[in-house]
């Protein structure tokens, strides 16, 4: 069932990405817009595990709060589509590949490997 349910989110994300790449070429959008949307929120989306502290899920905010009223007031309407883009594959990237993982302690490891010493007698 897991293997389905993967399938299926890959699915529905290539969908999601592939559509809002073909809305954009459709509706003649600004393609170097959308690259430069996505090349600025790729990494931020793709390692939101790094971002639980409050400063750094302050600065992820305001630098996107910023980034879209220049690209407002610029004119630069089209990186939102880039952003959304980002958003599905790198959501997709960190809940399927970077997962948080305990660093290995040799003292942690030592500790065990004594424990078991003493159990396996």
């Amino acid at each position: 069932m897991n293997k389905t349910k993967d399938t299926i989110i890959g699915l529905i994300a290539a969908i999601i990405v592939v559509g809002l790449l073909i809305f954009a070429i459709e509706d003649d959008r600004s393609i170097l817009q959308l690259i430069v949307g996505f090349i600025f929120f790729i990494i931020p989306f793709t390692f939101i595990s790094s971002f639980t502290s409050k400063i750094m899920s302050f600065l992820l905010a305001s630098f996107t709060i910023l980034f879209g009223y220049i690209g407002h007031k610029m004119g630069y309407e089209d990186l939102w589509i880039g952003i959304i883009q980002a958003f599905v594959i790198g959501g997709a990237i960190y809940y399927y590949r970077i997962r948080t993982t305990k660093n290995f302690s040799p003292t942690d490891y030592k500790e065990q490997a004594q424990k078991q010493s003493k159990n396996a007698r």
